[in-house]
């Protein structure tokens, strides 16, 4: 009932902004929304370094958000030009504030709705409405309040410990030595916007760039084509409303794709800016090559298909090589990619091909405790849909993994205390037959599933606390406010929830 009221209200605004948006025919005002994003990323970039902006983060990120949106949908009209872009936009720039404002506001809404219905999709107690003269509340009952508070709270503090892959610079090498072109002619237009701001209060076509740089330097005229074609947001393959705000990591948005494709009395322009261009080919190299993913323009380019894809073999390697190292560092008898246990007969016994290899297996002597790893490279997302899709991975699927690495391990306490006296044959004197099997996730981002698991999903900030014996779950006292009966929550929170309030 709940979802189904929040699903029909999202749908209800995503027409009501796409009715408002398609109204406006003016390309100036899509220039004048492209140049308010590009502005935006320099207070991104400040952001992540922490530099303090005494702005409202959530109201800032939700109205990125929905810039990239009408960026997007832009695509879709058949826009009107005028002599000169920049005298449009000053003699409307109230007009154009007024409509951006509005668009911003439903935005928001579509934003949030889209939220609660996800949090109401993952716990399904969480969430209510109620109606009041014609007004639609939305509430978060008792105790989830204080729960989204802690999380919401809590997951900052793991982000600066996020291993990034930056494959860039091999990208670049890929391109010039398979593709006869350096990356830097590929995008040389756009140190054109950085020498010359005025480019931003215009249009531009790609078409030209193009054949100048074929006409110059003779390279695979395919993989031009394809190459800004996998850059490009057009009317084809720009997603519904709907799913851009359900969607935000899709390989088809704005995010990845610097270019925006308009049509403009008539004839194909351009939007291209210097700031969204590096942002998304950064975000491609560490949030997309890593992860497998790519544009579907190049999945025809072998070379490319194949630096993808080792990137992708890797990548976990970024998240191992941390926690290995901290092992090392404090004396923790370890190892890693282990896919077969060492015998003093050398009669290895291998587990690849049963349960498959333990990422990360360790001995905390000091507490009797045996750790089965399962290290999972999740990409860094900050929206509860995207949270919901890793949540549902962990217990569909990644639960299960780990449940008969543990199973296994428990079972052959013998075989991994031989192991690790053929690995440390001149320290490891320990017997591990009473020693307890615990299976956790090491996790590159901070997700949802960390705080309702059936196995601990750490990141690397929560593995040092643990290794530093800091590590302590946050417990909660909720008093029933019907009752008066106070009633302790703890981990995993959120079925503990279920389970104990009524």
């Amino acid at each position: 009932m709940v979802q189904d009221v929040l699903k029909e209200c999202f749908f209800t605004l995503c027409g009501i902004f796409e009715e408002k948006l398609s109204e406006e025919k003016r390309a100036s005002f899509y220039i004048f929304c492209h140049n308010l994003h590009e502005d935006s990323i320099d207070l991104w970039q400040l952001q992540i370094q922490d530099v303090p902006l005494n702005i409202d983060e959530e109201e800032f990120a939700s109205a990125r958000r929905v810039l990239k949106i009408i960026l997007e949908q832009s695509t879709k009209f058949d826009l009107v030009g005028t002599p000169n872009f920049f005298y449009e936009m000053r003699d409307n720039l109230e007009t154009y504030v007024s409509l951006l404002e509005e668009l911003l506001y439903i935005g928001s809404w579509c934003l949030m709705i889209s939220e609660h219905t996800a949090r109401s999709q993952l716990f399904d107690t969480s969430t209510g409405i109620q109606v009041v003269e014609d007004e639609l509340n939305i509430l978060t009952h008792q105790p989830y309040p204080e729960l989204f508070k802690y999380i919401f709270h809590d997951m900052p503090r793991h982000s600066s410990k996020v291993a990034l892959s930056d494959s860039m610079t091999e990208f670049k090498q890929i391109v010039e030595d398979n593709y006869g072109i350096k990356y830097d002619d590929l995008a040389s237009f756009i140190n054109q916007q950085l020498q010359s701001p005025i480019y931003r209060l215009g249009l531009t076509k790609i078409e030209p760039l193009k054949e100048n740089i074929l006409n110059e330097l003779k390279c695979d005229e395919n993989f031009i084509n394809d190459f800004y074609a996998g850059l490009t947001v057009n009317k084809d393959n720009c997603l519904s409303i709907e799913r851009c705000f359900f969607n935000n990591q899709s390989e088809f948005r704005f995010t990845y794709r610097p270019i925006i494709e308009l049509n403009v009395d008539g004839q194909i322009y351009n939007l291209i800016g210097y700031n969204k261009w590096l942002e998304s080919m950064s975000l491609l190299s560490t949030n997309a090559f890593p992860f497998g993913l790519y544009p579907t323009e190049w999945t025809g380019h072998q070379k490319i298909k194949e630096f993808v894809q080792k990137t992708h073999n890797i990548h976990d390697k970024f998240l191992e090589d941390p926690i290995v190292q901290v092992l090392n560092e404090k004396s923790f008898f370890n190892d890693s990619n282990v896919e077969s246990f060492n015998q003093p007969n050398g009669q290895n016994i291998n587990i690849k091909n049963d349960v498959g290899d333990i990422d990360v297996l360790f001995v905390d002597v000091d507490y009797e405790l045996i750790y089965v790893c399962e290290c999972k490279h999740n990409r860094s997302r900050h929206d509860m849909n995207n949270w919901r899709r890793d949540y549902s991975n962990f217990k569909e699927k990644y639960e299960g993994q780990l449940e008969r690495k543990v199973y296994w391990v428990n079972r052959n306490k013998n075989i991994v205390e031989t192991h690790f006296q053929q690995t440390y044959p001149q320290d490891f004197k320990v017997e591990l037959a009473n020693y307890e099997v615990r299976g956790i996730f090491i996790i590159n981002a901070p997700t949802m599933y960390m705080y309702n698991g059936k196995y601990r999903a750490m990141t690397i900030t929560d593995i040092n606390d643990l290794l530093e014996r800091n590590y302590a779950d946050v417990k909660f006292e909720f008093t029933n406010e019907s009752n008066g009966e106070v009633t302790l929550i703890e981990y995993p929170y959120f079925d503990n929830v279920k389970s104990k309030i009524r």
